[in-house]
């Protein structure tokens, strides 16, 4: 055999390469924003089919939401890649009829995800009562800010807000200044949504042995509380752990700090075999209980000081002879120019039918033999409907065309972020027009 390195590279890059794992389940989801979009999004990422419904018309609100109004060809590509490889419908769920549409699709289906306010897809009848009693088998997903039962469930929440309550938010910034932050790019929403994947998975291996669907309530903000440590250090020393800044609690010194080039390199020592290593450096450093907390302060400003005197450069070789933790810290540009991620397929470029060659981040984990991927991003609202409801309910043209005159389902309006791109010839999309697959 080959080194270690170089055999499981081959393993990812030369490997047998089969169906992916979630080909043949079949997802509908009726979600808005990140949290619930998530979700489908990573099924589908790894062969799920997953049918998105939407009202007709601007579709989902995240649509309209492009980062500081940009939009690329009228379309949102946040919320493109965020609902990559999804088919798209467009049925207004509060006509009684698209409900029917809604009820057939989830006859077919293997799970139902919806991330609404508690309560609301029940009152519009598509909640796991009124979907369960057409298919038990039915895997059902609430995705809320507060579960779907208790004091808060009716109340609405987003990323900051669920950060805030999961007492997330407090411990952003410097303990000496009195101001508070919450992470950035929705951390509040992607964290839960990785959970809700691991229960859908919990759920379709426990169909398989049982024959049983069920139930799932998952609250954003209990998911990320799961993830603090914080309540087992209350437990057994009655303090709070407060604001930490840059610093890892667990960690001595440690933190991120400013180079003699102007850059930034993070430091983390965990061991004491690290901290020697660093020791013998940096001038000062000195073990003496370490982890004490009036003791990480004086550490950090040791650390701080001899970082100042070097370059980024210096301090990795540093770092790569000695044997101590020290990485550099990239901005956005840095990390889309890095070759590695590229190799490591971090980010690739796909060829989307409708918007051309496209950078997407790739696939959330790397498999062997069942890769995920990026097919598509997002399509226009109602996009799929001749497609989907031919090969999902075997409607004819006729049948959709009477449902299109009824404004049972609809299409697009013209407002960026809905809409097709504007050289997008519909009668030459042999997808739009329900003859092919993607």
């Amino acid at each position: 055999m080959t080194d270690y390195f170089s055999y499981v590279e081959s393993l990812f890059k030369e490997g047998e390469k089969r169906e992916p794992p979630l080909k043949g389940i079949r997802v509908v989801e009726l979600t808005h924003f990140v949290f619930g979009p998530n979700v489908g999004r990573i099924l589908a990422q790894f062969g799920a089919e997953v049918v998105k419904i939407e009202t007709p018309g601007e579709g989902e609100r995240y649509r309209l939401a492009a980062v500081f109004g940009r939009y690329y060809n009228r379309t949102n590509l946040v919320y493109g890649i965020q609902n990559a490889n999804k088919y798209f419908i467009a049925a207004d769920a509060r006509n009684a009829k698209a409900r029917e549409i809604i009820f057939e699709l989830a006859k077919r289906a293997d799970v139902f995800v919806e991330n609404f306010r508690a309560g609301l897809a029940d009152a519009m009848g598509v909640g796991y009562a009124q979907i369960s009693k057409v298919n038990p088998k039915i895997v059902y997903v609430s995705c809320s800010g507060f579960g779907q039962y208790g004091p808060l469930s009716k109340a609405p929440s987003f990323d900051v807000a669920a950060q805030g309550v999961a007492s997330l938010a407090v411990k952003t910034g410097w303990k000496e200044i009195e101001e508070f932050y919450k992470l950035p790019d929705y951390f509040g929403d992607y964290l839960p949504s990785m959970m809700v994947v691991f229960a859908v998975l919990n759920a379709l291996y426990h169909r398989e042995k049982t024959g049983k669907g069920q139930y799932i309530d998952v609250s954003q903000t209990e998911s990320l509380v799961r993830f603090l440590y914080d309540i087992p250090y209350f437990s057994l020393t009655g303090q709070e752990i407060g604001k930490t800044g840059n610093i890892d609690p667990c960690a001595s010194p440690s933190g991120i700090f400013k180079t003699a080039d102007e850059k930034f390199v993070a430091i983390a020592i965990m061991t004491e075999k690290q901290f020697k290593a660093l020791a013998s450096v940096v001038e000062g450093l000195k073990d003496g209980e370490r982890m004490r907390k009036e003791k990480i302060d004086e550490l950090n400003q040791i650390v701080e000081k001899w970082v100042a005197k070097h370059t980024l450069a210096e301090i990795l070789e540093f770092a790569k002879k000695l044997g101590f933790p020290a990485s550099p810290v990239l901005n956005d540009v840095e990390v889309f120019k890095d070759p590695w991620r590229w190799e490591r397929k971090s980010i690739v470029k796909i060829l989307d039918r409708l918007y051309g060659e496209i950078p997407v981040t790739g696939a959330f984990v790397a498999m062997s033999a069942t890769p995920g991927n990026t097919k598509w991003i997002a399509r226009p609202v109602g996009y799929h409907n001749r497609l989907i409801l031919k090969k999902w309910l075997g409607m004819s043209d006729e049948q959709i065309k009477k449902l299109e005159e009824e404004d049972v389902i609809g299409y697009w309006d013209e407002q960026p972020g809905c809409a097709p791109p504007p050289i997008w010839e519909p009668d030459k999309d042999p997808v739009f027009k329900g003859e092919k697959d993607e």
